[in-house]
């Protein structure tokens, strides 16, 4: 089936499951809790099967500080976009988890070879927003959101950042949390106004290291919200 339209992404998921298959691939390599003071990295992969280079990584793009914790990603434009001639799916969006920097890069000009090309620094996030601890990254067509896990200090519940397409900083993105306890994942459905987030930690509790009995003390959520997401509210939650 051909692209029935002019933006990125597919009108459909089985538009997308029929749509040509991937040369490259990316993803990220950490070294965090490794031992190694080395920057974490975005690894791109040959995933062409008639490549000589074919399941190797052809290029690292480090990123320049040390302690990110590279963690979940996002493209600054998706399905979304699908009927937006004006957008273009060129952006890896990588948030570092630890340090809530998030790391812009350019993975069009050259996409065997991408480049960073611009950093949100996580203290510039914290001044703006009071948030930390970024961790899922959407994209709403123009704009983008990102689930943050807690305020500056680390400490619960978090919210979401809302960013331009230009990757400047809005500010947050929610009007109201409700009785949310903490922030995790999150997904959206705007043909039926609705977006739905689930709960983790808060980035103080987490980023030590696990441990059980924080589990009793309940500082693990246990939760899912559902969202106006015209009215950017939570409506009704769940206890699970």
């Amino acid at each position: 089936m051909s692209k029935t339209c002019c933006g990125p992404g597919y009108a459909s998921p089985l538009e997308a499951m029929e749509a040509p298959r991937e040369k490259l691939l990316y993803t990220i390599a950490i070294y965090v809790g490794t031992g190694i003071q080395a920057p974490d990295y975005l690894a791109t992969i040959d995933g062409d099967p008639e490549s000589e280079t074919y399941s190797t990584v052809i290029s690292r793009c480090e990123m320049p500080n040390i302690g990110d914790e590279l963690h979940h990603m996002g493209w600054n434009a998706c399905s979304s976009c699908f009927d937006d001639a004006k957008m273009e799916r060129k952006y890896l969006i990588v948030p570092g988890v630890r340090s809530s920097n998030i790391h812009i890069i350019d993975c069009a000009t050259k996409p065997r070879e991408p480049k960073l090309f611009k950093i949100i620094h996580g203290d510039e996030i914290k001044n703006k927003t009071n948030l930390s601890g970024p961790h899922t990254v959407h994209c709403l067509g123009s704009e983008i959101i990102i689930s943050m896990l807690g305020d500056a200090k680390g400490n619960a519940p978090g919210g979401f950042l809302h960013l331009s397409k230009d990757f400047e900083i809005l500010g947050r993105w929610e009007n109201d949390l409700g009785g949310m306890k903490f922030n995790y994942d999150f997904w959206y459905q705007p043909r039926h106004n609705i977006m739905v987030s689930s709960e983790w930690a808060a980035p103080n509790t987490f980023m030590p290291g696990f441990d059980l009995e924080e589990v009793g003390l309940l500082k693990y959520g246990r939760e899912i919200h559902f969202w106006d997401f015209k009215e950017k509210k939570v409506t009704k939650t769940h206890y699970l």
